[in-house]
This record gives C-alpha cells, structure tokens and sequence, in this order.
C-alpha cells in the first residue's frame, strides 16, 4: 500500500521521483481591481449601442448613429490604451494573450471602427 504523499510510481524510472505536491489556490482577487478597466469599456460601448439603437426607434433624430458608432470604436480604443497601461491584475477581463498583442489587436480594431464610423454614412 502506498503511502500518503509519495507517488507510487517512484520506483519506475521513466516517471523520475519526487513527492506529490499539493496546488495551493492563490487567495482571490479584491472585486474592484479586476473588473472595472472591462466595465468601463462595457459602459462606453453600451452607451454608444444604445445612442445607434435609439436612431431606428422612431423620433429620435438620424444624428445620433455616428456619434454612437464613434462611441463603439472609443470604447476599443479604450480597452487598448487601459490594457497598456495596467498591469495583468488590475486590466482583468482585458488580458487576453501577450500585453503587445492584446494592444495591437484592439488598437487595430478600434481604428478600423473608427473609420468606418466616420466614412459610412447613416442609415435611412
């Protein structure tokens, strides 16, 4: 029978040896730091959302779709300039792969949402 805490394959020398060792889980993370760089891009781009939704529900005047759709590219825009500047702990949601590659990719994506909010025209 094997004893608690020694692999039972220490005797095979393909496994090598060395005693079981137990993970221990970090404490968690305070709730503020971790979510609030994602929340304030989720904020910034539901209110631009919002602003482009509200054009097709009636009187609301057609004006309000570009600034909306400016909003959407801010807030990727945001999301990159925040994944940048914080660090792995408190860009939370935002760390995806490497820092570089996390900011060239919502840079590239929140100009090129830039650009199409500014160069297509409006609906209607």
């Amino acid at each position: 029978m094997a004893q608690a805490g020694v692999d039972p394959f220490d005797e095979l020398e393909e496994w090598g040896s060395g005693e079981w060792v137990a993970e221990v889980e970090s404490a968690p993370r305070p709730w503020p730091r971790v979510t609030v760089a994602y929340l304030a891009v989720l904020a910034v781009g539901a209110v631009g959302l919002v602003l482009m939704a509200v054009v097709g529900w009636g009187p609301a005047p057609d004006d309000l779709f570009r600034p909306g759709a400016v909003l959407v590219a801010s807030g990727v825009c945001l999301a990159a300039a925040l994944r940048a500047l914080l660090s792995e702990e408190r860009a939370g949601m935002l760390v995806l792969r490497s820092r570089r590659t996390d900011v060239l990719v919502y840079a590239a994506l929140g100009a090129a949402a830039l650009v199409l909010a500014i160069v297509v025209p409006p609906p209607g």
